[in-house]
């Protein structure tokens, strides 16, 4: 079992260099074509190499989005059947991410880590995917973080035929590129950014994260399974996050739970007087700082009551945790992302990665990888029609469970892993 860390503190890369010798891993393709009728192929591009912002030349290539054949295969992907119209067999793929390469501040250089990290885990994938036969080009962009370097991306001819694009990082960029999406209808990954609700709505949009809507009312759902009737508390360290969170995990603990739900400051909170003797109590701590989650968690644990603690997925990346509190204390985390990585396909990777960058995969290096790899698998199964397949269905890679439903203007991710800490490991718990 790997704690993996949330979304949050990034972890260090190494060089992009490194990448170009990645390993292919080896597993079983996601999907097989079972019968085919010979569909009219679309003309393969001319060979280009993967490269950033600074390899502009343009190819001629009939690889747009031009209408196809009306002939079928069938496609048996991720154990189901599927007749799929004829569709293209090459591809364009778009990464934008605030590489930040000449990045010199603190904030831009963590930055960089994270993203080269992410970037590891695309090459991952994409080596995986070519192995098992798909033919893409990868465009790789550093927006540097700037709304304005984004703007001039888009505008470059190239993009207007790209058959996804991947990125970037911040909501109010994803808008940007939604928006350009929509126009010249190319499919958008956001891979990080939490998005509650799209102002202009786009059914090619895919938000990997899940909002904290779809967070709180899973939070809320399991509580009331777990817990029906107990007690519950939320307690907020007026931070950024927490500030947005809790009202909307209030809302809708308030819709499921039987129990009574109270708020408590944790600046001025007397824990001892919180907790009914002999009567079990739900506590949600919502912060992702070490200093006054360790605090309040030992706090807790002097009153010696019957509680249940629920926190952020961060929590598993401190370096001082107690981990007998946490035994004692039945600890919960909440998460976008988790690796089971004791199955043969999680130690493959974490081998071969080792094997190419000197270092173990951190949670960018998983995330690239998954998000990749599941848009490189439908574009080989259903290529540009991949959208009418995605939705309403689960599919597990190393560390995400994907499970797109439309809502609120876009396609959101829709699982969210409650984890239990066990025997001094984090388990699934569902």
């Amino acid at each position: 079992m790997t704690l993996v860390r949330n979304h949050l503190p990034p972890l260090s890369g190494s060089n992009i260099v490194a990448l170009l010798s990645a390993l292919v891993l080896l597993s079983c393709n996601a999907f097989k074509v079972i019968s085919t009728e010979k569909p009219t192929e679309t003309p393969t591009p001319k060979e280009e190499t993967a490269g950033d912002s600074t390899q502009t030349e343009e190819t001629n290539t009939d690889n747009t989005k031009g209408e196809s054949t009306k002939t079928y295969e069938t496609v048996e992907f991720f154990g189901e059947q599927f007749i799929v119209e004829s569709h293209k067999t090459s591809f364009r793929a778009a990464l934008i991410l605030p590489f930040n390469l000449e990045g010199t501040t603190k904030r831009q250089i963590r930055t960089k880590e994270a993203m080269v990290e992410y970037y590891q885990g695309v090459k991952a994938a994409l080596n995986q995917l070519e192995n098992q036969g798909l033919k893409m080009q990868l465009f790789v962009f550093d927006n540097e973080g700037s709304d304005a370097k984004l703007k001039s991306i888009l505008s470059r001819s190239k993009m207007k035929s790209m058959d996804i694009i991947i990125g970037p990082l911040q909501e109010d960029q994803i808008n940007l590129v939604s928006e350009f999406g929509l126009k010249h209808d190319i499919p958008v990954m956001s891979p990080f950014a939490t998005i509650e609700e799209m102002t202009v709505p786009n059914p090619k949009l895919y938000c990997s994260s899940p909002s904290l809507n779809t967070k709180a009312m899973h939070i809320a759902s399991y509580i009331e399974q777990n817990f029906s009737g107990d007690k519950v508390l939320l307690m907020s360290d007026n931070k950024s996050y927490a500030k947005r969170f809790q009202p909307i995990l209030m809302k809708h603990l308030k819709k499921e739970l039987k129990g009574s739900v109270a708020v408590v400051d944790y600046t001025t909170v007397k824990w001892g007087q919180q907790f009914i003797k002999d009567e079990h109590t739900v506590v949600y701590v919502m912060s992702h700082n070490p200093t006054i989650v360790s605090t309040t968690m030992s706090r807790i644990y002097q009153t010696k009551r019957d509680v249940t603690v629920f926190g952020e997925n961060s929590w598993s990346n401190f370096t001082d945790n107690d981990y007998k509190f946490w035994d004692k204390m039945d600890v919960h985390l909440v998460a976008s992302d988790f690796v089971l990585d004791t199955t043969e396909s999680a130690r493959q990777f974490r081998l071969n990665y080792r094997l190419v960058n000197k270092e173990d995969p951190g949670v960018y290096a998983y995330l690239g990888y998954d998000q990749f790899k599941f848009m490189g698998d439908f574009l080989m199964a259903f290529g540009e029609h991949f959208p009418l397949y995605i939705n309403d269905r689960e599919f597990r890679y190393l560390s995400s469970n994907f499970k797109f439903s439309y809502l609120d203007g876009l396609n959101q991710n829709t699982n969210v892993f409650i984890l239990k800490f066990e025997d001094f490991e984090l388990v699934e718990t569902e």
